[in-house]
């Protein structure tokens, strides 16, 4: 059970790697910056009634070298509702504006509906987000559906337990085809390999390589290459 987290990266790595074409051209490659801070807790601690209801936020603040430093901006709120110890369904609202490399700022909303749950390996810890989106476009009449599936791996180092080794993989499928550009089928991966510090209980600060894998229409697929700073805060 040691080599789980080792095992598990690999694992992820040849999802991220099998997600690329052959018979496709080379990616355009850009280097970026993002930041992430993401909280959720209990409603009320106190109250029976509201002790399985769970609020959620994250925020994301992005930042591109194509385009001349800010790309994109997300504020996503949700609520949930805790159907054991370990698993949440949720449902939320995202607003995110996107500034191209070309052309005008651009915002989308977003309601999403996910499924969250974590396990015990040894001493290693799974995370597993399952997301579906229904994505409204500036300027487009249709409704772009997408799914998301995030696996995580966090394993403490043996000298320090507050320190850890993070790796998590996401790989997003749109379901539909859309006026506004969304397609059907793989849409892009982010593979993220760093560390993690439990700076307390409940806070904890992951600093790391993120890969992102972007499949585009038209023109070369995207890949981005990210120092992802992310605060995690859980009450």
């Amino acid at each position: 059970m040691r080599t789980a987290l080792s095992l598990a990266l690999v694992l992820v790595a040849i999802m991220h790697l099998t997600t690329a074409s052959p018979a496709r051209a080379d990616p355009h490659h850009d280097a970026g910056l993002w930041f992430m801070a993401a909280a959720q807790g209990p409603i009320s601690k106190e109250n029976p009634r509201l002790s399985r209801w769970r609020w959620w936020f994250d925020g994301h603040a992005r930042f591109f070298e194509d385009s001349d430093g800010y790309g994109q901006s997300i504020v996503r709120p949700g609520v949930g509702y805790a159907i054991s110890d370990k698993s949440t369904l949720w449902v939320g609202y995202g607003w995110i504006r996107t500034s191209p490399p070309s052309g005008s700022d651009f915002d989308e909303n977003r309601i999403w509906q996910q499924w969250t749950t974590s396990a015990s390996l040894a001493t290693a810890t799974l995370s597993w987000r399952s997301r579906l989106e229904q994505r409204f476009v500036e300027g487009g009449d249709d409704v772009g559906w997408r799914f998301r599936q995030f696996v995580k791996l966090s394993q403490p180092i043996a000298f320090d337990s507050r320190l850890r080794l993070v790796g998590y993989d996401e790989i997003f499928f749109g379901l539909n085809t859309t006026d506004w550009g969304a397609q059907g089928g793989l849409d892009q991966n982010r593979l993220f390999a760093g560390l993690g510090w439990q700076v307390e209980q409940g806070t904890n600060i992951e600093v790391g390589y993120l890969n992102q894998f972007v499949r585009r229409q038209g023109t070369e697929d995207l890949m981005n290459h990210i120092l992802s700073l992310n605060l995690l805060l859980r009450f």
